[in-house]
């Protein structure tokens, strides 16, 4: 047996049978394990569309997907609407009225780059990329005003309400007050928060864990540390 194939089966079931509720055929058998890897076969009625794969991290006890053996993009969307329903990713329908945004940092060769995406449901509404001067916070930095960059188009915009999905607690911590900040960046975003009169929702979202507007998040982060 390999490696982590309990693990792996118990996802994979409970996967498959979401699958299924989305009208898709999905199956796999002891050939499609490999140590940290499993791969489903993803049928509709009619035709083979392909394998998906799940990776297994056993340090963070979380899941990935990897759908680009998959060619419909019909198909790939509902994938990952179902990876979201057992990841508890699941947004606000657009008639909620709820907006959603994604932030990230990173940092690369020296320089902080920041992104976040708004979605109000699954229409996306705005990106910001951009670096910083200051890069003595590394990506943490970007991390935090990726987030007041939200809040500013929300003023702009008139946005009442929002949840904002993030990968670095600190993010959530310091507005909360669990957290202490202590570098000038972190107390101007407290004070960014804590000033505006935005309803605000805090849920994490571990990175690099398939979830797709996150990933796009993450992007912009890079591209905005890549100073092009």
């Amino acid at each position: 047996m390999t490696l982590h194939n309990k693990e792996l089966t118990s996802f994979g079931n409970k996967f498959i049978k979401i699958l299924h509720d989305c009208n898709l055929i999905a199956t796999f058998d002891e050939s499609s394990f490999r140590d940290y890897l499993l791969q489903i076969s993803i049928k509709n009625k009619l035709v083979n569309l392909g394998k998906i794969n799940i990776y297994y991290k056993p340090s963070k006890k979380s899941f990935s997907l990897l759908t680009s053996n998959i060619k419909d993009t019909e198909v790939v969307e509902i994938i990952n609407k179902c990876w979201d329903k057992i990841n508890n990713f699941a947004t606000y329908s657009e008639n909620s009225g709820i907006y959603e945004a994604f932030v990230d940092g990173s940092y690369i060769n020296g320089k902080t780059g920041y992104g976040a995406v708004i979605f109000l449901g699954d229409k996306n509404i705005k990106e910001f990329s951009g670096n910083m001067a200051d890069t003595s916070t590394r990506q943490f930095g970007g991390e935090l005003y990726s987030v007041i960059e939200v809040l500013k188009w929300c003023c702009e915009n008139n946005i009442q309400k929002i949840r904002i999905n993030y990968d670095y607690v600190g993010i959530e911590y310091f507005a909360t007050g669990k957290w202490q900040p202590k570098n000038p960046l972190a107390q101007e975003y407290k004070q960014v928060v804590l000033s505006s009169k935005i309803e605000i929702m805090w849920r994490k979202i571990d990175s690099h864990t398939g979830n797709k507007k996150n990933d796009i998040a993450d992007k912009l982060a890079k591209f905005g540390a890549s100073g092009l």
